[in-house]
């Protein structure tokens, strides 16, 4: 059997008897006025023919390729794909461009990596704008943010700001509060031995949790020890590791505050497989609120990160009718989810 030819402008012109011309203003809305009957002769041209217009043609005549570009710098470029966090935070940014009829481009980096390839795609006319997911404070993340700016696209920082100098809106969230509303909450259940299993150190939410673990031991009148605080990823089986070093303590917690809800699963996942009961004897609380957070049993406390909030508010910043002309950093709150685990 032959492949199917493809229909074409000239082909629908043909049938509705019009220019080509003509049926472009049809199908772009002008620029051209066109009257009410020859307008309905080519949509019926279109439907008979099952007419697709091509539209990254049509963005690039346009100058619009209604295409978004999701940038992020990680540990490992496949995050993306593999991280609870990172899926949470593309589905909603995903939801939100669709409603408007725009497409998620996905451009995972590596720390360090090159940067001369990303700059040819923000160069080359393919994207209307770009969320620049930033995991590390300025100045680590000038020379990515730089050659961003450099490109004259629209953006908007996700997680964390850029240096103010480069004048980006973003949209962040509060690790360090989030942390306090976590370890305060396992004090206020009885709890006075709470480890921290701590993220990557590279990562500045990382390095945000753990201030707001310790400032809330502090504002509890609680002794920091140091041999609390274990971990330098974001693996389960770190945090599964490491939970059995905590339990060989002279005298072990009572309580756990993971840096992530990944983390938090690994820990609640050793705690049962040496027998542990949760919360009763180690009480576990997480960070990110993913969904699989409320599936496992126990189910996990959490703090949830408000991901529906900043899809939607970062999608306005870069796309919205009333976006601002002037960098803005809106900074969302985040709540605790109790539940099973602590």
């Amino acid at each position: 059997m032959e492949p199917r030819k493809r229909t074409t402008l000239r082909d629908v012109a043909a049938r509705a008897n019009v220019s080509t011309a003509v049926v472009s203003y049809v199908i772009n809305g002008g620029p051209r006025p066109t009257s009410a009957e020859v307008r309905e002769r080519v949509l019926k041209a279109i439907a008979e023919l099952d007419y697709h217009p091509n539209g990254f043609a049509r963005g690039l005549r346009a100058r619009r390729t209604h295409t978004i570009g999701f940038v992020t710098s990680d540990r490992d470029p496949m995050e993306c794909i593999g991280s609870h966090y990172v899926a949470s935070l593309l589905s909603v940014l995903t939801g939100e461009l669709k409603q408007r009829g725009y497409y998620l481009l996905i451009y995972p980096m590596m720390f360090g990596e090159d940067l001369a390839p990303l700059e040819a795609l923000l160069r080359g006319g393919r994207l209307d704008g770009v969320f620049l997911r930033l995991v590390q404070d300025s100045p680590a993340t000038d020379a990515l943010v730089a050659r961003v700016t450099a490109a004259d696209i629209p953006c908007v920082c996700i997680e964390r700001p850029a240096a103010p100098r480069f004048g980006l809106s973003a949209v962040t969230y509060d690790d360090v509060g989030g942390a306090a509303l976590a370890t305060r909450h396992l004090v206020a259940r009885g709890h006075r031995r709470i480890a921290h299993l701590r993220g990557d150190v590279r990562y500045a939410s990382a390095l945000a949790r753990l201030d707001g673990y310790r400032q809330a031991l502090s504002e509890c009148g609680l002794p920091l020890d140091e041999r609390l605080i274990r971990g330098a990823d974001w693996e389960m089986a770190t945090a599964a590791a490491s939970v059995e070093t905590l339990l060989a303590l002279e005298e072990p917690p009572t309580a756990i505050f993971a840096a992530s809800d990944d983390l938090a699963l690994g820990a609640l996942e050793r705690l049962r497989a040496l027998g542990r009961r949760v919360p009763e004897e180690v009480a576990v609380v997480g960070f990110d609120g993913i969904p699989l957070a409320q599936e496992v049993t126990p189910s996990l406390t959490t703090i949830r990160v408000p991901f529906d909030e900043i899809g939607r508010r970062a999608t306005e910043l870069l796309l919205g009718d009333d976006r601002p002309a002037d960098r803005t950093t809106i900074a969302l709150p985040v709540e605790l989810i109790q539940a099973e685990s602590a």
